[in-house]
């Protein structure tokens, strides 16, 4: 409803996981209703998010798990939640980035929050999103680095055509540590991610699900 009600588009590819872990990579604050607007599912951000307007507040009402980064202590306990949640059978989305990029590059993956996926022997998929817009690049979609969030709102949202795409590659995997998890995710992730720039913008303006 969310992205409806400010003009933007979501359209998926592959396999939509309903169950267990998802890994995404991280462009900024519309990758949280991008991938909600998917399917019912939790999701793991930085405890800022808790305090910005309209997406804080639904992102407290979704069950989000919010993670002070840095933080040894607010890490583990993020991470008995995200077990809880894969325990009850609810979906867990993940950016393990840990920041969000301008979609240039892929960071390394932080490994700790893949540990509740071994512990309760969940399935991992992969996922990576894109953004289009008319006469725009995908970075000016994205939010991060020093971008301060209202004024990159406001421009968002008075961007003409705005589409997000999530593709997922359909290979859900149960792995043995989380090393192991988080270097292969990386690769999927970023092999999706290179597949998905190949996407002519025509391609983007996908309907609603």
């Amino acid at each position: 409803m969310l992205l409806r009600r400010i003009g933007i588009t979501v359209r998926s590819e592959g396999p939509v996981p309903e169950l267990g872990l998802i890994v995404s990579n991280h462009l900024g604050y519309l990758d949280i209703p991008l991938h909600a607007a998917l399917g019912p599912r939790v999701f793991v951000s930085k405890r800022e998010v808790a305090s910005w307007p309209i997406f804080g507040l639904l992102a407290r009402l979704g069950g989000t798990i919010f993670l002070k980064r840095g933080n040894r202590l607010s890490a583990t306990e993020a991470a008995i939640e995200v077990e809880f949640a894969l325990r009850s059978n609810v979906p867990v989305v993940l950016f393990p980035e840990g920041t969000s990029t301008d979609g240039t590059t892929l960071l390394p993956f932080h490994t700790f929050l893949f540990e509740p996926a071994i512990e309760t022997e969940s399935a991992v998929s992969a996922a990576a999103v894109r953004y289009g817009s008319a006469g725009a690049e995908e970075r000016d979609l994205c939010y991060y680095g020093e971008i301060h969030f209202a004024p990159h709102l406001m421009e968002t949202l008075a961007r003409k055509q705005v589409s997000g795409l999530v593709r997922f590659d359909g290979r859900s995997k149960i792995y043995s540590h989380r090393k192991l998890a988080a270097n292969d995710c990386w690769e999927r992730v970023a092999r999706l991610r290179l597949n998905a720039q190949r996407l002519p913008h025509a391609d983007m303006a996908g309907q609603w699900l």
